[in-house]
Order: structure tokens, then sequence, then C-alpha cells
């Protein structure tokens, strides 16, 4: 069974580490690592520690760094790890594993050491990173491989681990596979990291020791430490700092960290075996789990039109004059197709529209209702209260675009429409009209009370989404990345980090919304490019 578990696990991460979601994250965290230890003058940090900023020693560092990583893959390796199922079952792989002697639990425990691996890997190289951070910049010569280490084992690990029992979970319990999971997941996450932060919920950063250990290191320094506050988070701070030696977590201190760090590998477990009460092993039904395949033997009377002037309904040839179409379907005679071109580009949108909203019947009432709120509600400072949270709620219409979700490819059918560029801006329209409908209101809202350049922020921001959302569904091919990358920059957003400010809510620090609309053009310009050159390859 173990051998079986592990060769499962270890073909599993082959396959996965092969995808551009992969590269894609783990190039996310080396960039992370760099910038939560800068080498240079950079004033952005991961790690906080009021006004003040530790000594490169390997303690220091690998303590930045961890953290870092373990906020960042979180969520963004959540991303990655859950799905690995629903690819199974798609690719008919499910259905030979099902043929073995493989129990369910053992296929759910190969998924989920699958996942461990995947974020092992990306551990390694932000491990490497910090150690080439500490011996770049020279404030230590000395590695220290124990406490430059210890963070990883200790903290990011473990909190990995219920990450990827998490990712097993949700691939598992209906409802929670697609779009809606991620966003579940999102919110999870929030709590998850600003619980550990405020001291009140579950200390899964290991903040409690690392915390209590730095005031020591200060108050031996003779440094007031009352009012030194903690916070890990992408921040910049352009203050002048001062420097604290800490050599970083020992043996002797990773008592507490360790304990919780058992409990939730233990956690992690029994989470990723608890998918196997829903989980039926591929050899179910595949109408009954939801799947969307048709029942065998059932194929052939799907859809069964005769030919016209036939009463008893069989399928026969096609007749003399009539062309013969795919299997079903009774066609006239072949002639070419006369659009209407004043009216192509009206009904291309409102056809991208219909089918973005697919399936979400009560999203304009949402949208309606965050209009009204933001209709009630003054702006507040440079931006409106309400204009965030709104922004957060097309994100699963997003996620939709520059794909066909869910198996519901159209693209034969609209091959007959005259413009593929056309089409695809049809569909970036598409995803705009959600966005004005949610910002629109807030941005009105500020206008009127004076703050233009905070209402064409909002206005900026409402174009450039949807065309990030458009580029990760053509590079991917799938909502994933977008689900992972555009949660990472509204919290960066709502934490007031300038660069990541793509509504302007902090004001004049946020970048020019004529900058933030002209990235939204290019955005858009790629994904139109990479469009028409996977045409013209085809």
């Amino acid at each position: 069974m173990v051998t079986r578990i592990g060769a499962l696990a270890l073909a599993d991460f082959r396959e996965r580490r092969r995808r551009p979601g992969y590269l894609v994250v783990l190039l996310g965290t080396l960039a992370l690592g760099l910038l939560a230890a800068p080498v240079g003058d950079s004033r952005w940090e991961v790690f906080q520690v009021t006004d003040l900023h530790g000594r490169y020693t390997s303690g220091y560092v690998g303590t930045v760094t961890a953290l870092g990583g373990a906020v960042w893959l979180s969520l963004a390796g959540f991303g990655i790890a859950r799905g690995a199922i629903g690819r199974d079952e798609q690719s008919g792989v499910g259905r030979l594993l099902a043929a073995t002697p493989l129990s369910r639990a053992g296929y759910l425990a190969g998924k989920f050491v699958s996942n461990l691996l995947l974020f092992g890997s990306m551990l390694l190289a932000l491990a490497g990173t910090a150690l080439a951070v500490q011996l770049l910049k020279g404030d230590s010569g000395r590695v220290d491989a124990v406490r430059l280490l210890l963070p990883y084992v200790l903290i990011t690990l473990p909190l990995l681990a219920a990450v990827a029992g998490c990712a097993v979970l949700f691939d598992t319990v209906p409802g929670l596979r697609g779009g809606l999971g991620a966003a579940v997941w999102f919110a999870v996450w929030l709590v998850l990291v600003l619980g550990a932060q405020a001291g009140g919920g579950p200390d899964v950063l290991g903040m409690r020791r690392i915390t209590a250990s730095i005031r020591e290191v200060l108050a031996a320094g003779g440094r007031p430490v009352a009012g030194v506050e903690f916070g890990v988070g992408l921040t910049a701070d352009n203050r002048v700092l001062g420097t604290f030696d800490w050599p970083g977590l020992g043996p002797g201190e990773a008592g507490g960290p360790a304990a919780t760090g058992v409990l939730l590998v233990c956690a992690a477990v029994g989470i990723a075996l608890l998918g196997a009460l829903w989980f039926r092993r591929f050899d179910g039904d595949p109408a009954r789990r939801g799947t969307g395949r048709a029942r065998p033997g059932r194929a052939g009377r799907v859809g069964r039109v005769g030919r016209p002037g036939r009463e008893d309904g069989g399928t026969v040839g096609p007749g003399p004059g009539v062309a013969a179409g795919p299997a079903g379907f009774a066609l006239g005679p072949a002639r070419p197709a006369a659009p209407r071109q004043g009216r192509i580009g009206f009904d291309a949108l409102l056809g991208e529209l219909r089918i973005l909203v697919r399936g979400q019947r009560l999203w304009w009432a949402g949208a309606a209702v965050l209009a009204v709120a933001a209709a009630a509600v003054a702006p507040d400072g440079p931006s409106h209260a309400v204009l965030p949270f709104a922004m957060l709620w097309p994100m699963l219409l997003w996620s939709r675009m520059g794909h066909r979700a869910e198996g519901g490819s159209t693209e034969q059918l609209l091959a007959t429409c005259p413009s593929p560029l056309r089409r695809g801006l049809a569909g970036l329209l598409a995803g705009i009209v959600p966005a004005l409908a949610v910002a629109v209101v807030p941005a009105l809202r500020l206008a009127g009370a004076g703050q233009s350049r905070a209402a064409a922020g909002a206005l900026a921001g409402a174009l450039l989404v949807p065309a990030l959302a458009l580029l990760c569904g053509s590079l991917t091919r799938g909502p994933r990345l977008f689900q992972t990358v555009y949660p990472m920059l509204w919290y960066g957003m709502v934490n007031h980090v300038s660069g990541l400010d793509f509504l302007g809510v902090s004001g004049e620090r946020a970048p020019a919304p004529a900058a933030v609309a002209g990235l939204a053009a290019a955005l858009a310009a790629a994904a139109l490019a990479l469009d028409a050159i996977r045409r013209a390859v085809r």
C-alpha cells in the first residue's frame, strides 16, 4: 500500500510540475523571498517590527522568508494544489486507477503526499534563496543551517500540510470543486492570516514564540519594547529604520511551534482522508456524480433528429442535396452565411455576457444590493468603503474569461463569425460590464464628493481586472490562475501597497488612473495577441 501511494504521489507531482501554474507560483515564491529579505536599499518588507529591521543572520533571514512563504503559498499554492482529482477524472486516468487494488483512502493519501511534494519543492527553492540573500548581504558570514531551516520545518511546512489536506477535501466535496471553493478558501485564508497576527486566533504562523524571542533580544539591548508591534504582510516603509541583532529561533525555543506543527500535520491527514466520505473512486455513475457525461449506452439516443418528412423520428443518412453534419443532426443545404454586419458586435457582446453569467441567477441581485449600499454610504477619504468589497463580487464571473469553462466549448459554433478579434473584444467587454455594474455607483459617489481622481481610479480598476482575467484565462486555458492571482492583488490593494493599488484606495500614493488604464489596455492586447497566435499555429 505504501509503495502504491508513493508511486501515485510521485507520478502526480511530476505531471503537475510541468504545468504553467506551477512555474508562475514558483517564480512568485522566489520573488517574495527577495522582497522579504531585500539585498539592496528596498523598503519592501514581509515581516514588520515597528520601525526596526533585523540584521541578516541565518535565523532572521530564514524566519522572514519562511513567514513570507507561509502567507503566499497558503493562498497561491492552494490554487495549484486543488483540481488534481478532477484532472484524473477528465483524462480517464481515474478509471484506470479504479481498476487497481488502490483504495479510496490510499488514492486520497497519494494526492495529499503529491501536494506536499509540490509545496516542498518550492520551500527548498525558497530556502536556497534565503541562503543566497544572507551571503550577498554580508551582515553575517556565519551560516547556521539549523536556525535557517528551522522556521520552514516548524512553521511553513505544517501550515502547508494543512493547505494540502484542504485542497484534497475541496476536490471531493460537491460544490467546492469550482470557483466557489476558491472564494471559500480565500475567506478561510484571511481568517487564518489575520487571526495569527491578532493573537486571538490559532497561532499557525508561530508569531507568539517569534515575537517573544525578539522582545527578549530588544530588552536585553536596552531598547523599550512596550510600543513594539509586529505584523506579516507585504508593505513598503520609507522611514529610517533602526536595526537589531536577532539570531533566530533555536532548538531550545522550538517547543511551542513544534507542538502546533504536529497538531497541524495530524489535522491535515485527517482532513485529506475525510474526503473519502464523498469520493467514489471513479467507479460510480458519471451522470450521478454531476460530471456532465452521458451514461453508457445512451449516447446514441441524445439529439436523434429524423430527416424532415419522417414521422417515426428515426435517424437516417442525409438525403440528396442535404449536407452531412455532426452525428444526430440533419442540416439543410450548405450555403454561405450572410451575417448582419451592423449588429454582429452587439450580438457577440450579448452572447458572451450570457455565457459569463450562465448559472449565476442571483448575481445581478447581489450587484444591486452592493449598488444600494454604495449609494447609501458617503465616501470616506480618498476612496469609497464599499468599492473594494464590491470588486470581489464578480470574481467567479471573471475567472471564466479567456476560456470556455466546464467543457462548454462553443469554438466550432463561433468559428462561423467573421472576426475572431471582434469575438475576443466582445468577451473583454462582457467582463467589463459586471465590473462597471459594481463600480459605477461608488465612482459616481466619489465624483459627487469632489474626488475626481478617486472616481477615475475606480473606473480604471474596473477596466484592469477583466483584462487581467482575460490574459490569465488565455495563458492557462482555465480559471485557477486568475483565482490565485486576483485575491493576492486585492489583498495588497486593501493593505495600501501602493504598487498594487489598482482602485486608488490609498489616494495620491496609488498609481495614476491613466497608468492603470494603460496597463489594462496592454494586458488586453497581450491576451488578444496570444489568442491570435494560438489560432495561427493550429
